[in-house]
């Protein structure tokens, strides 16, 4: 009988232990370039390159869970990566996004959400309680912020890996 108390204890502390050692990552990027200065514009021809080098980029990166705006070049260049992953995309709305949310309910999942300039990086800010990045200048398009969040800590960079 202590045995098996024991056993059960030692296998409720190690659940409980690999639960708060799950990470979350969570890839954020920029749409790619879009067509002309319209107000829903398409990708460009350099777009649409672009979100096929984020594909390959990705190729080899197990993706759980996709979030993009409403937007054609967001929809464009998530689809890109989704496509190649067999996922569905989840469509969010710029002004609710709320990361802190979504990494708690894909605990443990890898995830890539697709935005704008001018969102990405106040999500991440949001996330950190600091104003650690600023707006992502107008002719960027190769920013690839990595958040990684567990119970314990919450990490983030800024890599441009499409030079």
């Amino acid at each position: 009988m202590m045995k098996k108390f024991c056993l059960i204890a030692i296998l409720t502390i190690m659940q409980q232990l690999s639960a708060q050692n799950k990470e979350t990552t969570v890839f954020l990027i920029r749409h790619a370039e879009k067509a002309d200065n319209s107000s829903n514009p398409e990708l460009s021809q350099a777009g649409i390159e672009r979100a096929l080098n984020w594909a390959k980029y990705f190729e080899k990166t197990p993706i759980d869970v996709f979030y993009t705006t409403m937007y054609r070049r967001t929809q464009q260049t998530c689809s890109a990566i989704a496509t190649t992953k067999q996922k569905d995309i989840i469509f969010y709305k710029p002004e609710a996004m709320d990361l802190k949310k979504i990494i708690s309910e894909n605990e443990g999942k890898t995830i890539v959400i697709v935005g704008h300039s001018n969102t990405i990086p106040n999500y991440i800010n949001k996330l950190l309680g600091e104003q650690k990045y600023s707006d992502i200048p107008e002719s960027d398009f190769e920013n690839l912020y990595v958040i990684k969040a567990n119970n314990t800590k919450i990490t983030s960079e800024l890599i441009f890996p499409l030079n």
